[in-house]
């Protein structure tokens, strides 16, 4: 007989956590401070793949693009807070939280690109990363109908904001971020990109990029 796969397996590792440690009892207006490391993904063109192509081809594409992302921000200790239509959230805790997110966004650049379905056209759908670390609000959002657990703070915007800025398998990063790698992965992996204007900031920020 067919087993369901279980239930942990719908939710993020740290909502399971939350659910073990609160029971019933956790509270309506839970809102913890946490530094975390945020990765945001994002399939390029997907738009315009979607307008072009039947559903079913849709779902293909996109899930052997998600999947494959999923194992790799597991194998690098991370945790998928949500998926986000073509892309994804996934934190990262903890003091090698950086240097996990950023050789999570190597092993992307170089892996993904090889995910192929029949045909080619999932490689008419790049993905492009954005990371950001600092503090950040660990918290619920919802009311008793629907809740989830969700992170809220200029870090995960910056993080969206530099996905949305990286071209196909290209990887971008914040000052903030650089200056938690490691020395030797900073040196071999990460080289300065450029200034640059994200929308809603005041001032430039520099941002590093990855060499996969």
């Amino acid at each position: 007989m067919h087993r369901p796969p279980p239930i942990s397996s719908f939710l993020p590792a740290e909502t399971v956590d939350m659910m073990m440690h609160y029971g019933g009892d956790l509270p309506k207006d839970f809102a913890v401070e946490e530094q975390m490391t945020v990765l945001f993904t994002d399939l390029r063109k997907f738009t315009q793949f979607s307008e072009t192509h039947d559903p079913h081809k849709i779902y293909e594409t996109l899930n052997a693009s998600i999947a494959q992302q999923t194992k790799i921000v597991a194998r690098n200790h991370g945790s998928i807070n949500k998926f986000l239509g073509d892309g994804i959230l996934a934190i990262f805790a903890g003091e090698e939280r950086t240097a996990n997110a950023c050789q999570c966004m190597l092993d992307m650049a170089r892996e993904l690109p090889a995910v192929k379905r029949d045909d080619d056209d999932y490689q008419q759908c790049g993905v492009g990363f954005g990371m950001q670390d600092g503090k950040v609000l660990y918290c619920l959002l919802g009311d008793e109908n629907r809740r989830e657990f969700t992170v809220i703070g200029d870090v995960p915007n910056t993080a969206a904001r530099l996905c949305g800025s990286a071209a196909a398998f290209e990887g971008l990063m914040t000052e903030a971020c650089m200056q938690r790698l490691p020395k030797e992965m900073a040196e071999e992996s990460v080289s300065f990109f450029k200034e640059m204007q994200l929308r809603g900031k005041r001032k430039p920020i520099k941002v590093y990029r990855i060499r996969p």
